[in-house]
């Protein structure tokens, strides 16, 4: 009897095994054939931008190469800044590539994957002021900021500044140039590229911000998508690909 008993409790382990085995594989599956609509920040380089019509940048090729290693196919959806978490919260979009900063705030909101990328924020006036030269001297004065992002959040916070918002840096820059703002503020690696190539810009070196971290974002419950692309990331990393795109975007900076 104990020998029947014994068959039996076999045979049931392994029939859920099998069954085990065939979710999971099922579930590769599915995020292998799926479809994956992307929400993308396209007005700014180096990280994503538009020309004649076409994607370019850090994000978009790496959300691409992480289409190659998994198998996803990705649909991009070029959007504002500000329109990005209202988009993925009402399933208009599955995930978010913007140069996204990781706070805790958005965190109760969204997942992040993997981090793909660290830099900080920074401060960009006209070459020739020489009256801003450590934050409190942004006080009083017109400050331009990308609206929604981590910039905005912490300007608002500053009083006695004078908050511009935009929907793109390169509108920021210009109206630094034109005199409506006294300075900018957004992450330094888009600074570096604009003052790079613009000797009327520059960087308050003096003004100095935390690092902070650039992820792709997910809603709550897309735990086998997150996981997808947190396998796809490690596998950019270790190749090499993405030393690739820091050289290949980053390298005037």
């Amino acid at each position: 009897m104990k020998k029947v008993v014994l068959i039996v409790s076999i045979i049931i382990l392994l029939s859920c095994s099998n069954s085990s085995n065939n979710t999971a594989s099922d579930n590769i599956d599915n995020m292998t054939n799926r479809s994956v609509n992307v929400g993308i920040y396209v007005y700014d380089y180096p990280f994503g931008y538009m020309s004649n019509g076409h994607i370019g940048g850090f994000d978009y090729d790496l959300m691409n190469e992480i289409s190659r290693i998994s198998g996803l196919k990705m649909n991009f959806n070029p959007m504002k800044f500000e329109e990005l978490m209202p988009a993925l919260e009402s399933h208009k979009i599955d995930v978010i590539i913007a140069g996204m900063t990781v706070t805790e705030d958005r965190k109760e909101l969204v997942n992040f994957s993997d981090k793909y990328y660290t830099t900080s924020q920074a401060v960009i006036v006209d070459s020739g002021n020489t009256n801003i030269n450590k934050e409190e001297d942004l006080i009083g004065k017109n400050v331009g900021v990308i609206i929604g992002t981590v910039a905005d959040s912490m300007i608002s916070q500053k009083e006695g500044i004078n908050i511009e918002r935009f929907d793109t840096g390169s509108s920021i820059i210009l109206a630094l140039k034109v005199g409506k703002v006294d300075a900018a503020v957004f992450d330094k690696t888009t600074c570096e590229h604009f003052t790079a190539y613009d000797d009327d810009i520059k960087i308050v070196q003096e003004i100095k911000y935390p690092d902070e971290d650039y992820a792709i974002a997910f809603r709550k419950e897309d735990t086998d998508l997150l996981n997808t692309f947190n396998k796809a990331l490690m596998e950019i990393m270790l190749s090499g690909y993405h030393d690739e795109l820091i050289k290949k975007y980053l390298s005037a900076n």
